[in-house]
């Protein structure tokens, strides 16, 4: 009966208020916010909500079914005791360790399950499931959001947080892809408009269905948060990774926006865009949420293009790259210029200043060789013909190597 009795008192009343007294839920007694209702909570200290005995149980599960807990600038524990609709306990404990300023402010709470786990509805505020390129990673969560604002403060408290979760099929399970052992708590960062993927906080604590320790600085406060598969986040956010021949040296250089758990990287280099090999590494920073920027250096590039690929490795050994990008160098005179693949045959020029001797490899996407051709070439220029090569349409690879000289690029047969 106190059950149904709450939720039908609540249902009615847009705003209830306690003003400065205590409710206290006493041996597993219900409170079910509905309607877009209120709870007011007009007491500051930290008992103003408690539970007795067996426990207490208060059901919100829509961003507008809210308690406003008018904290000002007190300190302290707040304990919520939000209970999913279905019954499993998954309180919200909220340490304010610094008072913030304002002295009428409050804090704004609710909870609630995903009807799909696709995560939706999303909070008013959250505009994409993103991390944060177009990749939704909606798959990857928990299949609940929490709303955490600190509403009408000048200046935000300090808190830590601890999350507990429903474990249950219906928010870990069905079509997700996540671990739970690799929930942490990821937030929605509205100035920059996605989920911020270079600062994923607290300690799983999957034996208890929960995250602990998830501290929140006043100057970082936002109010939608999310339990996610630490995992999925891009380890970092690469904004530019460009390369430059200059005087017979390639200067390599690239910015990330943010990094999550990056130990170093690695520069790789090829001559045809295939066969990579270890050029040098860098340290990362590990994890940051501002631009690093980053160099490294080929003293010894080929003639003609070369290629260059970055490799991230995370602290824990996993690795990630990132899209190869070119440059070209004219060394000792050598260039390779009039490129014509047509009807089976491709012919090209050679313009160098030595004389050398060089071998000629023709290859297709997968490294498989289709012509090899040994040949002289002089001071001047030199005309190369291969004729008769087995090829259909696609991507193919010319590789030139001479006893100064080298050479590699990309050609498409159409």
């Amino acid at each position: 009966m106190k059950r149904n009795f709450l939720a039908i008192l609540f249902s009615f009343f847009y705003i209830f208020c306690f003003s400065q007294a205590r409710v206290v839920i006493n041996d597993n007694g219900y409170i079910v916010i509905d309607n877009s209702a209120f709870i007011v909570l007009d007491n500051s200290s930290a008992n103003a909500l408690t539970t007795l005995g067996t426990g207490g149980n208060i059901v919100s599960e829509d961003e507008a079914d809210v308690i406003q807990w008018e904290i000002n600038t007190n300190t302290g524990t707040y304990v919520i005791p939000w209970t999913t609709s279905s019954g499993v306990k998954i309180p919200l404990s909220i340490n304010k360790t610094t008072s913030g300023v304002g002295g009428t402010a409050e804090f704004i709470l609710s909870t609630w399950e995903c009807a799909t786990d696709m995560n939706a509805p999303w909070p008013a505020a959250v505009t994409n499931m993103n991390w944060p390129s177009t990749v939704d990673g909606s798959l990857a969560v928990a299949d609940r959001f929490w709303h955490i604002n600190a509403l009408s403060y000048s200046a935000k408290p300090d808190i830590t947080l601890i999350m507990n979760y429903n474990p249950a099929a219906n928010e870990l399970a069905g079509t997700n892809t996540l671990i739970e052992t690799n929930l942490l708590a990821q937030r929605f960062n509205t100035v920059v408009g996605h989920w911020e993927t270079y600062k994923l906080f607290g300690a799983n604590d999957a034996a208890n269905d929960r995250v602990t320790g998830i501290v929140v600085p006043s100057a970082d406060f936002f109010e939608d948060w999310i339990l996610v598969d630490n995992l999925v986040p891009l380890p970092i956010e690469l904004s530019t990774f460009e390369v430059d021949c200059n005087q017979g040296e390639v200067t390599i250089g690239w910015i990330t926006q943010s990094e999550i758990n990056n130990d170093y990287f690695v520069v790789e280099k090829s001559f045809d865009a295939v066969n990579f090999f270890e050029l040098t590494k860098v340290q990362g920073s590990g994890n940051s949420n501002i631009p690093n920027y980053y160099s490294a250096f080929d003293g010894n590039p080929s003639n003609g293009i070369n290629y260059y690929r970055l490799k991230q490795v995370d602290f824990n050994g996993a690795t990630n790259y990132h899209e190869i990008t070119s440059t070209s160098c004219n060394l000792n005179g050598f260039t390779v210029d009039q490129l014509l693949l047509n009807n089976k045959t491709l012919n090209f020029n050679i313009s160098t200043t030595l004389d050398e001797k060089i071998k000629v490899y023709f290859y297709d996407y997968r490294g498989r060789i289709i012509s090899i051709k040994s040949q002289s070439i002089g001071s001047g220029n030199n005309s190369i013909k291969l004729s008769n090569l087995e090829i259909s349409t696609g991507i193919y690879m010319l590789s030139i190597v001479g006893e100064f000289n080298s050479y590699a690029t990309k050609l498409m047969n159409k």
